[in-house]
């Protein structure tokens, strides 16, 4: 959540085969949508952005250090959601 910079604010989007899309956010909500494109948008709408598509430039805008940035991972979603949101 590029807003919250240089805090971070994760959240988690899951696209299976059939197109079917989910985000779990910081909050401990699943959210479901009928594509990926409709996933997508509500992020953007949200405020995300993806973590893929940082560069040197988002470092300098927002005061990040991309190099000791890692997405949260965890065994279960209890677990996940307390790494979700990162205060700098």
């Amino acid at each position: 959540m590029y807003s919250s910079f240089p805090d971070l604010n994760w959240a988690r989007l899951r696209v299976y085969e059939s197109e079917v899309s989910e985000i779990f956010d910081m909050d401990g909500k699943t959210h479901q949508f009928k594509s990926e494109k409709e996933a997508i948008n509500w992020l953007l709408e949200d405020e995300y952005t993806s973590y893929g598509k940082l560069d040197k430039k988002d470092e300098n805008e927002y005061g990040i250090d991309l190099s000791i940035i890692k997405p949260p991972s965890a065994e279960s979603t209890e677990e996940l959601m307390s790494l979700m949101y990162v205060k700098s």
